[in-house]
């Protein structure tokens, strides 16, 4: 900050008496100028003992520990203290000397007692250490054993005020006015106000504490409104962890830091935070988090508009399966369910867990249903997958007064009134019958004409109604299954899903869609005649001659793999292989962190391929927070649609190690693939549990060649 030149710093230890408190400030140059100070500065330390952080950091090592011999002090103010419980057992202070600040690591708590925010301290450098703690630049004193690591020591307690000798108090700390794009590793340390920007997920609180088995503390993602962003970091004993997060846009104070390779902001305090304008898109996306109910229940009988504010909900449509307008996405939360009609074709998967700003918005009916209308595509944000439990009802009780597009399940019934999905075809049981749906026509569902199944069912769909006659519609066949008083697929002579196959040789016989000679595509461009075998795997002839690279640059962030005839199977658990984007890459990442369930096994099982005419295999592989090996690559000619029953065969690859640096793409070299077989399946498997093996392990341009 070079807040005081040496002129001024000597001038001001001139005059130190026992006005020095007023005195001093009147010397003070730049940002911590202002109120007056009070107390002093300890008066053996004269001006040329100073030196300046920037002289100190040119010793800077990463992963060294580095001693200082020299005899000198930094003068600098504390920026950050414990006080709030943002930080553990340490400080952060900015050189008054240059424009940068370091961390001070001391085995101490309750330190903002004597060292708070606005303080001068000057901190002794012969005999301390300069390090890092997990890459941000630190002062500590030697180094100690962390388990099987090595860490940078804390300043023990009784040691603390030789080291760090007290100044003057109540100086104005300012922060520096940034944007994202413009932070450095040079403003580490270092406190910053960033502005027009809001948290991604403004649901919750700072801090977890919905989920037990789920790490109290909690990464937030703050952007600002060209969507740059980055990691706000709350522990679980910050003061203000409960508290609600801001749902608007504005600005906030942080220190700027880093832990590993994650650039992470640190909030001192809520009184950092201002947080009153509308949210990015203006009158569509300001406000708070609003419920669906309230959206709906601003409309009274005429068009109108929704109040200001986003709504939070779940997916429950199934645009894929073509069963309704595809501008259309149903979608639910905890208090109801309505359509959101946008401008253009929008492709949000079924369970996916969206954020859409749409206050000020047209509210109206269309054909008798509630919608939002209008909605531009650039409202609707994915923030990951959700789920929404169907109400079990009867058909009589599937009113679209109470139950307009939210997600029922109807058990006991039957289909009636056609042979196949149709818009003729109606759902019955005790109570009564009424319309299940299906779109024909130019632009049918996927399952139009396709045969019903027979006998009792359990149907699961979402309430409408066309022109005030109550309908039900289903997303997919996935939404009629038999019950016991319905078909048994296990006697080989009947034919469950009424494809034509009977159930022995049915390799499927729930889904109509899927049968062994049905056409598929294998993902593979160059093979021809793709149908499914006896085991419903998706298979070509004629075998590949140009391979693939599949980069998952088609895959969306945060959402499961989902590619042309590639298998993904969660073993252990539910997890599978999801999308990632990192700095404009998108790759394949799996991880047990945060896992609610005990153990974890996943595989991401590439399409078959011929190794007489593409024989060899290369991918890239990352790590980062390693704590374990949990990734391995294996092969198979005999895939059965099971990992546990299929012969697997361990390849030879190179794979990311505990040595390499956090985030970089290790190529795995090439592996040939003739010794397996001559037509092979490429399976990524990573095993993991949540309590202590959570190593991320990430997989990228998988090529076939």
């Amino acid at each position: 900050m070079k807040l005081i030149t040496n002129v001024l710093r000597i001038s001001c230890l001139l005059l130190l008496t026992a006005f020095i408190a007023f005195n001093f400030s009147s010397c003070l140059k730049g940002e911590f100028d202002s109120p007056p100070s009070l107390g002093s500065d300890p008066k053996d330390i004269t001006a040329d003992q100073i030196i300046s952080l920037e002289e100190v950091m040119k010793l800077y090592v990463p992963k060294k520990y580095v001693n200082l011999t020299q005899d000198k002090y930094i003068q600098a103010v504390v920026i950050a203290d414990d006080k709030t419980g943002s930080l553990y057992k340490s400080i952060i202070v900015e050189d008054e000397n240059s424009d940068l600040g370091i961390s001070v690591s001391i085995d101490e708590t309750d330190i903002h007692f004597r060292y708070a925010v606005g303080r001068r301290v000057f901190i002794k450098l012969n005999g301390l250490t300069l390090s890092d703690n997990n890459n941000l630049p630190t002062l500590g004193l030697g180094s100690e054993p962390d388990g099987n690591f090595t860490v940078l020591g804390r300043i023990p307690s009784s040691l603390m005020t030789k080291f760090i000798r007290p100044g003057v108090y109540g100086l104005k700390v300012e922060p520096r006015v940034k944007k994202f794009s413009e932070l450095n590793t040079k403003d580490y340390n270092t406190l910053v106000k960033i502005e027009n920007v809001e948290f991604e997920d403004p649901s919750g609180t700072f801090a977890n504490f919905d989920n037990p088995d789920a790490p109290k503390f909690r990464d937030h993602n703050i952007k600002d409104c060209s969507n740059q962003s980055r990691v706000l970091h709350v522990s679980e004993f910050s003061d203000y962890a409960r508290l609600p997060v801001p749902a608007q846009n504005g600005s906030f104070i942080c220190v700027y830091t880093v832990y590993r390779t994650t650039i992470q902001m640190v909030l001192r305090d809520t009184s950092d935070l201002d947080f009153t304008k509308p949210r990015c898109g203006g009158g569509t996306g300001g406000g708070d988090l609003i419920t669906v109910a309230s959206v709906r229940s601003a409309f009274t009988g005429t068009a109108t508009t929704a109040p200001t504010g986003f709504v939070q909900a779940v997916v429950i449509s199934d645009v894929s399966n073509k069963n309704i307008n595809g501008q259309n996405l149903v979608v639910q939360d905890a208090s109801a369910g309505i359509i959101l009609r946008f401008k253009a074709a929008i492709a949000v998967p079924l369970g996916a867990q969206i954020k859409v700003n749409v206050g000020g918005l047209p509210v109206s009916e269309f054909n008798g249903v509630l919608q939002v209308q209008d909605i531009p595509n650039t409202n609707v944000e994915v923030l990951g997958s959700g789920s929404i439990t169907p109400k079990t009802i009867t058909v009589s009780q599937a009113d679209p007064n109470t139950l307009e597009s939210t997600l029922v399940k109807i058990v006991d019934a039957e289909l009636v009134g056609d042979t196949k999905y149709s818009t003729t075809l109606k759902i019955k049981d005790a109570s009564g019958e009424t319309i299940l749906y299906t779109i024909a026509g130019t632009s049918p569902a996927t399952f139009s004409g396709l045969p019903i199944k027979t006998g009792k069912v359990t149907v699961t769909a979402i309430v409408s109604e066309f022109k005030g006659t109550r309908q039900l519609t289903i997303r997919n066949l996935e939404d009629v299954l038999g019950t016991g008083g319905g078909c048994d697929t296990g006697n080989a002579a009947l034919d469950c899903d009424n494809d034509g196959v009977l159930n022995g040789t049915d390799c499927a016989p729930n889904d109509a869609n899927v049968f062994p000679g049905k056409p598929c595509d294998d993902g593979n461009s160059s093979t021809t005649g793709d149908a499914y075998n006896s085991t419903c795997q998706c298979e070509g002839q004629g075998g590949s001659t140009a391979g693939f690279n599949e980069t998952f640059s088609s895959q969306t962030n945060n959402m499961d793999i989902s590619l042309p005839g590639w298998a993904l199977v969660a073993v252990k658990g539910t997890r599978k292989w999801q999308g990632k984007l990192f700095s404009g890459n998108t790759y394949a990442q799996s991880t047990a962190f945060n896992d609610t369930n005990a153990e974890m096994e996943t595989w991401m099982i590439t399409p078959e391929v011929t190794t007489a005419s593409t024989p060899n295999l290369s991918f890239e592989s990352a790590k980062s927070f390693y704590v374990h090996d949990g990734l391995s690559v294996w092969a198979t000619t005999n895939y059965t649609g099971d990992p546990a029953t299929t012969t697997w065969v361990k390849l030879t690859a190179t794979i990311a190690k505990q040595s390499d640096a956090d985030n970089a793409f290790i190529p795995s070299g090439t592996v040939n693939l003739t010794s397996v077989g001559a037509k092979v399946r490429i399976a990524f498997k990573y095993e993991g549990n949540k309590a202590t093996n959570t190593s991320t392990f990430r997989i990228d341009n998988v090529k076939v060649f």
